[in-house]
C-alpha cells in the first residue's frame, strides 16, 4: 500500500556566518580518474526505470530522477560504487532531489526564469573554476556514462532559487551607509588578529532522530572523507546548510563570527585537517580548515603620484666647502620654489640628467624614506634637501591619488552583507514552502 505522507519539512539550516565568497551558488568538483558508474544501474534498474519514488506537491520524482542523482553524487564525491554506499546515501539524495522540486515550483509561481545564456554562463563558470575549456563538462561526463542534463538542472533550479531569493531580499532590506561603516570598522578592529578558511558539513538534530543517530550519520560520512571521499562534493550532497550550494565553504572567517563550539574546534586545526563530528547548535558539525592567515585589514587604494625631483650633484673629488656650497643652493631652492612649474624650470637650468617629472604608480615602490617624505608632504612644497652619497635631492609633489579605502571596497561589503540577509531570507522561504508542502513517497 502506498504511504501518504503530509508532513513539515525542517529547514536545514546552520548558524548565519559572515560569508566572504558567493553564496546560493553551485559549484562540482570533478575527477577524470574514476571507475564508470555502471553497477549503479545494475542494482536500481532492478526496480521499474520509469516508477515513480516521489510526489512533490503535483510533480513527480521518477526512478530515472533518482538514479540520475545518485551516479552524480558518486562520481563528483569519490564515494565507493558498491551497493552499501548506494543503500546509505538513498535517503539524502531524496530529500535533496524533494528540495529542488520544491525551490522549482517556488521559482515558476514568482515568475523567476533561467534563460540559456544565463544557464551557459553559469556551466561556463564552473568549468572554468574546474581546469575544464568550455563545453568540456558536458564531455566529461558522457564520457563517465552521467546524464549532463541531471547536472544541467540542478544548476538551472540553484540559479532561479538565489535570484529569488535576492528579489526577496532587495524587496524587504536595503543595506544603508551606516551598515558599511560598521562592516568597515570591524574590519579594520581586527587588523592582525587570525582569520581561518573553513567548510562546513551540517547534519541537523530531526524530530524523527534521537542527537545518538544523527551523529551515526555524521561519522559514517566523516569515515568516507578519511578514505579520501571529496569534501566539497560531499557537503553539496548531503550538509543541511545553505553552505551546501557552495561545497560548505563558508570562506574567511574570525572566531567571533562562528557558534561557541566551532569556534574552539576551528582554533585549534592545523591546515588542510578534518575535524571528528561534534555538537553544535542544532546539530552536528564537521568541519574543514582549508588555510588560515592574519588580517590585514581594510585594503587601500594604491598610492599613485606625480613628483618633480631636482639632484644637484657633488663636484667630483669635492672639497668640504664646494659641498656646503651645494647644500646652500639647495636650501635656497627648497624654501623659495613654490610651483611645479618653476621647480621644473629650475631643474632644466642647473641641467642635472637626474631632475625632472616623475610619475610612480605605486609608492610602495620607492625606497622606505622617499616614501615617507612623499606621503607626507603637501602638494607644491617642495621637500627639504635630502643628502645621498653624490650630491643633495629635493622632492615635489605635484599630484597625489588613492591612498584611501579600495575603491570597490564599499561596493563588495554591500554584497556581502546582501548575502548576509539572503541566508535569513533563504532559511525562511524554505521553511515556508515545506511547511504546506505535500509528499507522497513511494521509496
Amino acid at each position: 500500500m502506498i504511504k501518504k505522507i503530509n508532513k513539515f519539512y525542517t529547514a536545514y539550516l546552520g548558524k548565519i556566518i559572515f560569508p566572504k565568497k558567493r553564496l546560493l551558488f553551485v559549484t562540482l568538483l570533478f575527477f577524470s580518474m574514476i571507475t564508470p558508474l555502471i553497477p549503479v544501474s545494475a542494482q536500481l534498474y532492478n526496480t521499474k526505470q520509469q516508477g515513480i519514488v516521489a510526489v512533490v506537491n503535483t510533480d513527480i520524482i521518477s526512478q530515472f530522477d533518482f538514479i540520475d542523482r545518485i551516479k552524480l553524487v558518486i562520481f563528483t564525491s569519490r564515494l565507493p560504487n558498491d551497493k552499501k554506499t548506494i543503500k546509505r546515501i538513498s535517503p539524502q539524495i531524496l530529500r535533496g532531489l524533494i528540495t529542488d522540486q520544491l525551490k522549482l515550483q517556488k521559482t515558476k509561481k514568482l515568475g523567476i526564469k533561467v534563460g540559456q545564456k544565463e544557464l551557459k554562463a553559469a556551466i561556463t563558470k564552473i568549468e572554468r573554476v574546474n581546469g575544464l575549456v568550455k563545453g568540456g563538462m558536458r564531455i566529461l561526463m558522457k564520457e563517465k556514462g552521467i546524464n549532463f542534463r541531471s547536472f544541467e538542472r540542478q544548476i538551472e533550479i540553484q540559479t532561479a532559487w538565489r535570484k529569488a531569493v535576492v528579489k526577496k531580499v532587495l524587496s524587504t532590506k536595503k543595506i544603508n551607509d551606516e551598515a558599511v561603516d560598521s562592516a568597515i570598522t570591524a574590519i579594520e578592529l581586527n587588523k592582525g588578529k587570525p582569520e581561518y578558511n573553513v567548510g562546513e558539513i551540517f547534519f541537523s538534530f530531526e524530530p524523527s532522530k534521537s542527537t545518538v543517530e544523527t551523529g551515526q550519520i555524521a561519522m559514517r560520512l566523516y569515515s568516507q572523507l578519511k578514505q579520501g571521499a571529496n569534501f566539497s562534493a560531499l557537503a553539496r550532497a548531503f550538509s543541511q546548510s545553505v553552505s551546501a550550494a557552495n561545497g560548505g565553504k563558508l570562506g574567511w572567517v574570525r572566531h567571533d563570527q562562528v557558534e561557541k563550539n566551532l569556534s574552539n574546534t576551528m582554533t585549534l586545526m592545523e591546515k588542510n585537517t578534518i575535524s571528528k563530528p561534534f555538537k553544535g547548535e542544532g546539530g552536528y558539525y564537521i568541519l574543514k580548515l582549508f588555510d588560515k592567515r592574519l588580517s590585514s585589514g581594510v585594503p587601500s587604494e594604491k598610492i599613485k603620484i606625480t613628483l618633480q625631483q631636482l639632484f644637484i650633484p657633488f663636484p667630483e673629488n669635492s672639497r668640504i666647502e664646494q659641498i656646503t656650497d651645494v647644500e646652500e643652493r639647495a636650501e635656497n631652492i627648497s624654501s623659495n620654489v613654490k610651483t611645479c612649474s618653476n621647480f621644473n624650470k629650475k631643474g632644466k637650468e642647473l641641467g642635472s640628467k637626474q631632475s625632472g617629472e616623475l610619475k610612480v604608480e605605486d609608492i610602495l615602490q620607492l625606497p622606505s624614506n622617499i616614501r615617507n617624505i612623499v606621503q607626507k608632504i603637501e602638494l607644491s612644497k617642495a621637500s627639504k634637501p635630502i643628502r645621498t652619497r653624490t650630491g643633495i635631492l629635493i622632492i615635489m609633489v605635484c599630484k597625489r591619488n588613492g591612498g584611501g579605502t579600495a575603491k570597490d571596497l564599499r561596493a563588495q561589503i554591500k554584497s556581502v552583507l546582501l548575502q548576509q540577509h539572503a541566508v535569513v531570507a533563504d532559511r525562511r522561504m524554505l521553511r515556508d514552502i515545506r511547511r504546506i508542502a505535500f509528499l507522497d513517497i513511494r521509496q
